[in-house]
């Protein structure tokens, strides 16, 4: 073979190779492309923007802007995976209020919180998940003849889930009272006082849970104020350009 035909079946041979790599490299493009598209992909930032300035025109009030500003929130990505991470919180209430349901007689109700409180917890999270299951979430399934029977059973649900809500906010301030009025009990039982004491696990754990229940509730707070400020100010950002 001469040098000339070798030269030229290189050339070709790194023609094809070259124009193979292009083809998987453009395979590779569409498919990432077919995968952030997808319409099951959790919401972008930039469309959480969009979504929450679209909220704040049609809320009624502060009340149905914050409903609403929950909602988006809960379809992120961090979100869920935090939601993930507190279930087990209302287990561990309930296990810990089981195994030292007797051992606080300065205040009995203690261990009896950690219990309804946990119980109720885990049924909210149980409602929230088959919510979001049943939930029709396409004009296809809307259309279709379960989905009045559905928004029956939805409405129904619904009134179930604000009596439960209603519930849980009264019994959370009960705890606040049981909870910060026996603060730092005795860990043993007074010679002179025998019953005046809190065993401190349950205790402590009674106690960080009410706490960081506030922080929680400052953090949403601030991120739906911050989100607010920030599709406020891209909103006039977009209407000057």
């Amino acid at each position: 073979m001469s040098d000339g035909e070798l030269s030229d079946g290189v050339g070709d041979w790194k023609d094809k190779f070259k124009t193979e790599v292009e083809y998987a490299k453009h395979l590779s493009h569409e498919e990432e492309e077919k995968i952030w598209d997808h319409d099951d992909s959790p919401p972008s930032y930039a469309s959480l923007f969009g979504q929450f300035k679209e909220a704040k025109e049609k809320s009624e009030g502060p009340v149905d802007l914050i409903k609403t500003a929950s909602q988006l929130f809960a379809g992120t990505i961090g979100c869920t995976i935090a939601l993930s991470f507190l279930l087990a919180v209302p287990v561990a209430m309930i296990a810990v209020g089981i195994n030292y349901r007797n051992d606080c007689p300065v205040e009995p109700f203690i261990p009896i919180y950690l219990i309804v409180a946990g119980s109720c917890g885990l049924l909210k999270a149980i409602i929230l998940t088959c919510e979001k299951l049943k939930n029709p979430e396409t004009d296809e399934e809307r259309n279709t003849d379960e989905f009045s029977s559905y928004e029956d059973i939805s409405n129904t649900s619904k009134f179930m889930d604000g009596i439960l809500n209603i519930f849980m906010f009264t019994w959370f301030i009960a705890g606040n009272v049981w909870v910060y009025t026996h603060y730092k009990p005795n860990a043993k039982p007074p010679l002179h006082d025998p019953l005046n004491y809190c065993e401190p696990t349950v205790y402590w754990f009674a106690f960080w849970i009410v706490t960081v229940s506030y922080v929680i509730m400052g953090t949403i707070f601030f991120c739906i104020c911050c989100l607010g400020a920030c599709a406020s100010c891209t909103a006039l950002f977009v209407t000057k350009t």
